[in-house]
């Protein structure tokens, strides 16, 4: 599932010609955090997670399959 979120998060990014750098800026966030959000080696609080959500135009289930199947 991790590599679900790291291949979503990577077409999102390429879809509207982001680097890693500029989505964290954007969100005000470090660079290291969102790699590690990005990658599966870490997660989101919750009002991250709908930021992020909001920020790609998708939902918080599609852009974190690996979270959303947790309690599934």
């Amino acid at each position: 599932m991790v590599i679900e979120r790291r291949q979503q998060f990577q077409k999102l990014r390429k879809q509207m010609n982001l680097s890693q750098r500029q989505v964290s800026i954007d969100l005000d966030i470090s660079e290291s955090h969102f790699r590690n959000i990005e990658s599966g080696r870490g997660n989101p609080d919750a009002v991250l997670l709908f930021r992020l959500a909001k920020y790609f135009k998708t939902s918080p289930e599609l852009l974190f399959p690996d979270l959303a199947a947790i309690n599934a």
